[in-house]
């Protein structure tokens, strides 16, 4: 029985092609991108999993809203009784109705799944994935989903038997397919994001503990900035290697110096070197020249109070060297040496000299303390730059690596928020309507196609019969089966078919046989009557039944006819058979008209071409009910080359009513059916109603002579 089905459709808005996205950093639409898109809302619309879920939700709200007496707008009367009681008669229904929950179509749902296991015994796990209708898996896969044209459409349409059926899928369609989709979405992107948070944190760990031990060991090692210290002892060592040259420069030209004055002076001045008071003199002199020197050549940035020890120790010199000038004043004896030189000149000269040369001393000391300081700061700085180095390139190494996560991290949060934006956008746009009219049946376009199916196999079986079928039947198939124009047709014993008439009939046929005969009966031979061959390539075709007929007819109108027949007259097995040359090797003619000659078939003897030319006819008879085998085709081609001239005619025996009518016209009864009847089936479709009924006055006139 055909039901009557309730089609309901919604469409989704999905934004995917024209909407808005943060990734694509232009405005064009990549196609490709966004049909594979669509494509794959399509398939998740009809995945397995998501019609899982519809199945379960609607399975849920059907019991509980369904009413066992009338129809509502979730599920017809009928169809609730069928699936409560299904339920009910199950080995675990109780257990099942216990998990309804009346008020809360949610908490149904989630007792449903708590309960949903994937065993055959699983009343609900067979919901899904075995036939209840209307539940199952293979009748939700009908849901259609289409996408209208290139827009961001999506189409999704249902029918079944039940409006409130149709309309509640869609519905609860629509909801879990999104709900799917930003599962299956966000699934993805929170790994992601889950990933990346934490790589940052472990690198960000990492990072903070290799800038603590950066700071650590600078402390420890008491530096503030490493490069900037670095280049400042390499300007100091450059300005003490300079004032090292310098101080040994002034040393030597200094100690040259008081050589060159020392020969000048006399053994009266010598003394004077010599005097303890002069030397305490000279070295404190010489001592305040060194502390000078020192505040001078160390001290970078002088305060006030160095500044006045500074000038003390400066003032104090003066008042020595003023001192060493009035001792040596005392031991001159001469104002002149032999070479003119002034001697208070010379030992001025000298006491200067001295006290250059002790200060270059000092300051040569001082440098080279500075200069040995200074190495020391090298060999510490050296091994603390290769390590801070590494200690920086580390944190710099872990610094890209976090940047590097840290903007994959971002990335992934973009596309979170870019598929929390195209989660936004799948709206339904039209929500699924309730059916009220159901859909045109189609009973009469089956019907139809069934009878046009129906008619073309029926056809077409013909047709391949036709092609493929053997059987003689009719002249048509005769003629190009058998190869041999056809003399007529005798028909068959049936009185169904012939109403009862067959005994008419066959006389008809047999007064057509005897005139297709006699017309070739206009010469005899010299000595013979007229000879009529009647051959068969198989026994039982019915020629005994032919000459008998012909037989009586031609005796009725006064022929002298006499018959011989194989196995009877003569014998066909015999030497004079095979050696015959004449017919009247084995028969001596009377006075006879006509000779009718019934030769066995051709199976079982050969029959000599002498007596096949002898004779003005030879009909091969054939039954019209069997099929026309290799056999009888090399049988009769054997046939045709024997008679050379001789005519050589089939006719057929068993044959159906149109086909005896073919050649003897219409047979009777002639009833006004029979006769429409027989105009149809030659096609004489403008005959006149007075020619049908004079030619069945016609028909009635020839056979009372017939039977007269």
């Amino acid at each position: 029985m055909i039901g009557r089905n309730y089609h309901t459709e919604a469409t989704l808005y999905t934004g995917i092609a024209s909407g808005y996205s943060m990734e694509g950093g232009g405005s064009k639409v990549d196609w490709a991108t966004a049909q594979n898109a669509m494509d794959n809302l399509m398939n998740i619309i009809k995945s397995e999993s998501t019609l899982k879920r519809v199945s379960m939700r609607l399975y849920a709200r059907s019991l509980i809203n369904g009413d066992p007496h009338k129809d509502n707008e979730y599920i017809k009367a009928n169809n609730y009784n069928r699936i409560y009681n299904h339920l009910s008669q199950s080995p675990n229904g109780k257990e099942i109705l216990a998990l309804i929950d009346k008020s809360s179509e949610d908490k149904t749902v989630e007792n449903f799944y708590k309960y949903l296991k994937p065993t055959q015994s699983n009343y609900l796990y067979g919901i899904f994935y075995y036939n209840l209708h209307h539940y199952c898996y293979n009748e939700l896969k009908n849901i259609q989903a289409a996408r209208k044209g290139a827009s961001d459409l999506i189409e999704i349409s249902y029918e079944a038997d039940d409006p409130g059926i149709a309309y509640n899928t869609i519905d609860i369609l629509t909801k879990e397919f999104v709900n799917e989709y930003r599962a299956l979405r966000y699934a993805e992107t929170d790994k992601v994001i889950e990933y990346f948070n934490s790589e940052l944190k472990r690198i960000g760990k990492e990072l903070r503990i290799n800038e603590d031990s950066l700071t650590k060991y600078n402390v420890d090692k008491r530096i503030i900035n490493y490069y900037d210290e670095t280049k400042e002892i390499a300007a100091i060592n450059k300005e003490f290697e300079l004032r090292e040259q310098n101080a040994y420069i002034e040393v030597n030209s200094a100690k040259a110096m008081l050589s060159e004055l020392e020969t000048h002076m006399n053994s009266n001045a010598k003394q004077v070197l010599n005097n303890i008071l002069f030397l305490n003199k000279l070295n404190e002199a010489s001592s305040l020249t060194g502390k000078i020197s020192e505040m001078e050549t160390v001290s970078g940035g002088e305060t006030s109070k160095q500044k006045e020890i500074l000038k003390s120790y400066k003032d104090s010199l003066t008042i020595v060297r003023k001192e060493l000038s009035n001792l040596s004043d005392k031991y001159v004896e001469h104002r002149y040496t032999k070479e003119g030189v002034s001697k208070n000149n010379i030992i001025e000269q000298w006491l200067e000299q001295t006290l250059k040369f002790e200060k270059a001393k000092s300051d040569l000391q001082i440098i080279q303390e500075s200069q040995r300081a200074l190495d020391e700061r090298y060999k510490f700085y050296a091994p603390v730059g290769s390590t801070i180095k590494r200690k920086e390139r580390n944190i710099n190494f872990i610094e890209q690596n976090y940047l590097s996560v840290l903007k994959s991290y971002n990335d992934a949060l973009m596309r979170r928020k870019n598929l929390e934006m195209t989660s936004a956008t799948l709206k339904v746009l039209n929500t699924p309507a309730y059916p009220i009219n159901p859909m045109p049946t189609q009973l009469r376009k089956i019907v139809m196609a069934t009878c046009a199916g129906t008619f073309l196999f029926i056809l077409g079986f013909f047709l391949i019969l036709e092609l493929l079928d053997r059987t003689l039947r009719d002249s048509i198939r005769t003629r190009r089966l058998v190869g041999l124009p056809l003399l007529g047709a005798f028909p068959k014993n049936s009185i169904l078919e012939y109403h009862g008439q067959v005994e008419k009939a066959q006389n008809i046929a047999s007064k057509q046989l005897s005139s297709s005969i006699l017309q070739f009966c206009n010469e005899k031979k010299e000595g013979l009557p007229y000879i009529i061959n009647f051959i068969s390539t198989e026994g039982d075709e019915g020629k005994s039944k032919l000459i008998d007929e012909l037989k009586v007819y031609w005796s009725n109108i006064g022929l002298k006819v006499r018959t011989v027949i194989g196995g009877k007259d003569f014998n066909p097995s015999s030497r004079e058979f095979y050696l015959a040359k004449s017919i009247t090797d084995f028969y001596i003619p009377e006075e006879e008209d006509i000779l009718l000659v019934e030769y066995p078939n051709l199976r079982e003897i050969n029959i000599a071409p002498e007596l096949l030319q002898e004779a003005n006819l030879n009909i091969v008879v054939a039954r019209a009910d069997r099929g026309w085998k290799e056999t009888d085709k090399l049988l009769v081609e054997k046939l045709q080359k024997q008679v050379v001239q001789t005519p050589l005619y089939v006719y057929l025996t068993y044959a159906s009513r149109n086909v005896v009518e073919d050649f003897t016209g219409m047979l009777p009864p002639y009833s006004i059916w029979r006769k429409m009847v027989y105009r149809l089936s030659q096609l004489a479709l403008t005959e006149s109603v007075s020619t049908l009924f004079k030619r069945k006055e016609q028909a009635k006139e020839a056979t009372n002579e017939d039977d007269d």
